[in-house]
């Protein structure tokens, strides 16, 4: 069983694959914000201790699996999946100059960690955030400019 990141349905795919003997691959692995109140971090922490192989995407995660005694030919990096597929795609994104219409520019982002949408003062918080980076890019054309990729 192939399981990716640390979310709630990754520990659950850990585990019932343990139960049922099948070995369990882990990309991701080794992760860690050491917030034991993020319920990602129990997840990634269990799924690690469960997982019978360890993909890391990133040399600092690689040492988290060695520090807990996990067998050095368990654990392999293979690189960053989303960066990869960024990397790829690349020249098939939209330029950010065709995000602006007239006068008004836009943006994408994402919110899902629970503990920034769960709680409606978090949630406010962030929203908050992003306003004020709006108003300030409505007075500077290097706002488009400073955030692409280069």
């Amino acid at each position: 069983m192939v399981v990716v990141g640390d979310v709630n349905s990754t520990l659950a795919c850990s585990l019932v694959a343990a139960k049922k003997g099948v070995p369990v691959a882990h990309v991701e692995a080794g992760l860690r914000s050491f917030d034991r109140a993020m319920p990602e971090e129990i997840n990634r922490v269990l799924t690690d201790q469960i997982a019978d192989l360890l993909y890391t995407t990133e040399r600092t995660a690689h040492g988290q699996p060695r520090a807990r005694r996990r067998a050095a030919e368990r654990i392999h990096f293979v690189g960053n999946v989303m960066i990869d597929s960024l990397l790829s795609h690349r020249a098939r994104a939209v330029p950010p100059e065709s995000l602006t219409r007239g006068e008004k520019r836009f943006g994408v982002v994402t919110l899902h960690r629970p503990s920034n949408v769960d709680s409606p003062q978090a949630l406010a918080e962030s929203l908050d955030i992003l306003h004020a980076v709006a108003r300030s890019c409505r007075s500077s054309a290097r706002c488009i400019r400073a955030r692409s990729p280069t």
